[in-house]
């Protein structure tokens, strides 16, 4: 055999013999769980509600009206009366008109600003309003799970506390 042969075939039972040599698994192997820490979350939540207070609310008394009536009646006649006084004849009757319509307008003034003595009333209302305070409370979203696996820490979050984290041990050879 040739020496080139020879070389050939020692190079393919080399990368042959590698290619046997070089397999892998992979299995999977359980921790325990050294420690599982709850996960707090923080949330805001906008809570509607009404604040009311009570004010006071003058209460109309609605006789401004009828004293403003009262007053022109009066002022009217008393406007006439007077005016039936002055002069004589048709200028008599003039007079007389004339001075009821101004004892009439003189009158519904007095009336109007002199004439309501009466105080004020009032009373109580209750007004009411929306208003919406922000509400903080912490809530539970999770665990972190922590073991140690051949010198390392190992962290795994989870819905809930684990006593084991699996881990994928894969071994080449």
């Amino acid at each position: 055999m040739s020496s080139r042969y020879i070389s050939h075939f020692a190079l393919a039972v080399l990368f042959a013999g590698s290619a046997v040599m070089a397999d892998s698994f992979s299995t999977v192997e359980y921790v325990k769980v050294s420690q599982s820490t709850p996960i707090m979350s923080t949330i805001q939540e906008q809570v509607p509600g009404e604040k009311c207070y009570d004010v006071q609310e003058q209460v109309s008394s609605g006789s401004s009206g009828g004293n403003s009536v009262v007053g022109a009646v009066a002022g009217g006649a008393l406007g006439g009366v007077l005016g039936h006084q002055i002069g004589g004849g048709t200028g008599k009757t003039v007079a007389t008109v004339g001075g009821a319509i101004l004892g009439t307008l003189a009158g519904q003034n007095v009336a109007n600003n002199y004439g309501s003595n009466t105080p004020a009333t009032y009373r109580t209302v209750r007004r009411c309003e929306t208003v919406s305070t922000v509400r903080t409370r912490q809530v539970l979203s999770g665990y972190s799970n922590t073991a140690r696996y051949k010198g390392r820490e190992i962290t795994v979050e989870s819905n809930e506390p684990l006593r084991q984290i699996p881990v994928t041990v894969t071994y080449s050879y």
